[in-house]
């Protein structure tokens, strides 16, 4: 299950420039931007590389956002959470894993927060102009800061924005152990209405299946 969250979603010294400052500039207007979204329902494609083991993997992604709480549909699995608790369903076995939040939010990126990941720990870095699918983005690199950034199991993290519409449309997460992940967004809704049982697992909507409590 915890792969699931390395992959969704080096130590580096970084000096404080000119273009970083311009980093600091588009990412807050980024933020601000992202006050106005309310409950966010995206869906994206995700391409996992294992550089070690020369293995590919390519999952289409459903994403329902609100707040803190999460709805993630990766076809397989379907990860759930409140806020407070994670359920992670998976449909082949039906058998649901239960988790604590913080404690899976420790071991990645938390699914509720990709869109606004860089308000985190990170240190950034303007890269410059990148071209994807014939198209002009500015892309800035992030990287871990704060006492546990060596613990994270990723060391990079590349946002590629379109800067007039000012929204992330793609972002790469590179991975210590050798696994990167390349997301790209391929819709991107706002301000979309979700009923509350969006964000909770209810056992009595899948019959038969296990509940298997890995809570503390």
């Amino acid at each position: 299950m915890k792969r699931l969250f390395t992959s969704i979603f080096l130590s580096l010294s970084f000096i404080i420039s000119g273009t970083a400052q311009d980093a600091d500039a588009l990412l807050s207007k980024l933020s601000e931007n992202a006050t106005t979204f309310g409950s966010i329902d995206a869906t994206y494609t995700s391409q996992m590389v294992d550089v070690k083991s020369d293995f590919e993997e390519t999952l289409k992604g459903h994403i329902q956002i609100d707040s803190n709480k999460f709805q993630l549909d990766l076809g397989e699995f379907v990860i759930i959470s409140d806020g407070g608790t994670v359920w992670t369903y998976e449909k082949e076995t039906n058998d649901c894993y239960i988790e604590d939040a913080e404690m899976l939010s420790e071991q990645g990126i938390e699914p509720s927060k990709i869109f606004t990941i860089w308000e985190d720990d990170f240190k950034n870095e303007w890269v410059g102009v990148s071209t994807i699918d014939e198209k002009e983005y500015v892309q800035i690199n992030l990287y871990p800061s704060g006492a546990d950034a060596s613990e994270k199991p990723y060391h990079t993290i590349q946002l590629f924005i379109d800067e007039s519409a000012l929204e992330v449309v793609q972002l790469v997460i590179k991975g210590r152990s050798g696994v990167d992940t390349d997301y790209h967004i391929n819709s991107f809704k706002t301000g979309v209405n979700m009923p509350a049982s969006t964000f909770f697992f209810t056992e009595s909507d899948f019959p038969g299946v296990t509940m298997i409590d890995n809570r503390i």
